[in-house]
C-alpha cells in the first residue's frame, strides 16, 4: 500500500511521498533515474529560497499560486501548469496566502538529462500550460505506483514513463507557444507524400499554399529538421523500402516508379538514407 503521511505544515489532506527503493546498480536504464515522487493534494505551504539537488517536474492539477526561479519574475501558476526545478537554482513557489493547489512531482537524475535539455524536453525558469496533454494526472499516478513497489523493472518502467510524458508534453507546449509553426504544414506534408510517384512541381505546391519557395523550404526544414530536397529523397526511399519488402519488382523498376532514371544513383541514395543497399534490404530484412 502507498504510504500516506499527515503533515499539516504542507497540506490539511493526506500526502504521498515515495523515495527510491532500488540501488542504481540494479537498473537497466541507468541514464534515467527517477528519484523521490509525490502527490500533495491541497498544498498550502509556500517555500522561499529553496535549492534542490536534483531536477524535478511539477504538475498542478488544480489551484493557483506563483513560481519564481532565482531573482526572475514571479510567474502565475494555475490548473494545468507544468514547471521544472533545476539543481543549484533558488526557488520561491507555492500557493498564495489562504490558497492551495493540488501538486504532483517527480525528481529525476542521470546523463540523459543533457539530451533532454538539448532537444527541449525540459527547461527551467518557465511555467508551461499542458491542459492539452490527455491523461497527465494518470501518468503521475502510474509513476507513483511503479516507484512504490521497489522492483528494479518497475523503476525502469517509471523512467520510460517519465520520458514519454516529457515528449508528449513538449509537442503540446510547442504547439501552444508557436502557433505560427502549425500553418499549412499538415497539408504541405500531404502534398509532398502524394507526389512520391510523380514528378514534384514544388513551385506549384508553394503557389497552392500562397507561399514562396524560400518559405516552403523554411517550413519543411523547421518541421522535419531536413532540407526540402533531403526530405523528398527520404519520402521516396521510405516508399522504396516498402516496395522492396512487399513486391517482387526489380530495383531498376522501383527506381523508375519513383522517378529516378539512373538505378545506380537510386541505389546510392537508398544506401545513404537507409544505411544498407536495396538488395541487402530485400534479402536480409524481408
Amino acid at each position: 500500500m502507498v504510504p500516506k503521511l499527515m503533515d499539516y505544515t504542507i497540506s490539511p489532506y493526506p500526502i504521498v511521498i515515495i523515495d527510491p527503493k532500488v540501488d542504481a546498480s540494479r537498473l537497466k536504464l541507468r541514464p534515467i533515474r527517477v528519484g523521490q515522487v509525490g502527490h500533495l493534494p491541497g498544498r498550502t505551504l509556500f517555500r522561499s529560497e529553496v535549492v534542490f539537488e536534483q531536477w524535478a517536474i511539477v504538475y498542478i492539477v488544480s489551484g493557483s499560486g506563483t513560481y519564481m526561479e532565482n531573482s526572475g519574475k514571479a510567474q502565475q501558476v494555475r490548473e494545468g501548469s507544468l514547471f521544472f526545478f533545476r539543481p543549484g537554482f533558488t526557488y520561491n513557489f507555492g500557493p498564495a496566502p489562504g490558497g492551495s493547489w493540488d501538486e504532483y512531482y517527480i525528481n529525476f537524475s542521470g546523463t540523459r538529462i543533457a539530451e533532454w535539455l538539448e532537444s527541449g524536453l525540459i527547461a527551467g525558469g518557465i511555467v508551461f500550460q499542458a491542459e492539452g496533454v490527455k491523461g497527465l494526472q494518470e501518468v503521475f499516478e502510474t509513476v507513483l505506483g511503479q516507484m512504490e513497489g521497489g522492483a528494479p523493472e518497475d523503476a525502469d518502467r517509471a523512467a520510460l514513463c517519465l520520458e514519454r510524458m516529457l515528449l508528449d508534453c513538449s509537442y503540446i507546449i510547442e504547439e501552444k507557444n508557436r502557433p505560427s509553426q502549425i500553418g499549412p504544414m499538415p497539408q504541405i506534408r500531404e502534398d509532398l507524400n502524394s507526389c512520391v510517384y510523380g514528378t514534384m512541381d514544388l513551385n506549384q505546391i508553394a503557389a497552392k499554399h500562397h507561399i514562396s519557395m524560400s518559405t516552403l523550404r523554411r517550413l519543411v526544414r523547421r518541421s522535419s529538421g531536413f532540407p526540402l530536397q533531403d526530405y523528398i529523397h527520404r519520402l521516396k526511399m521510405a516508399e522504396a523500402k516498402h516496395l522492396l519488402l512487399n513486391t517482387s519488382l526489380q530495383v531498376k523498376e522501383i527506381a523508375g516508379l519513383l522517378h529516378y532514371s539512373d538505378p545506380f544513383y537510386f541505389s546510392r541514395l537508398f544506401k545513404k538514407y537507409m544505411g544498407i543497399s536495396p538488395l541487402f534490404c530485400r534479402q536480409n530484412i524481408g
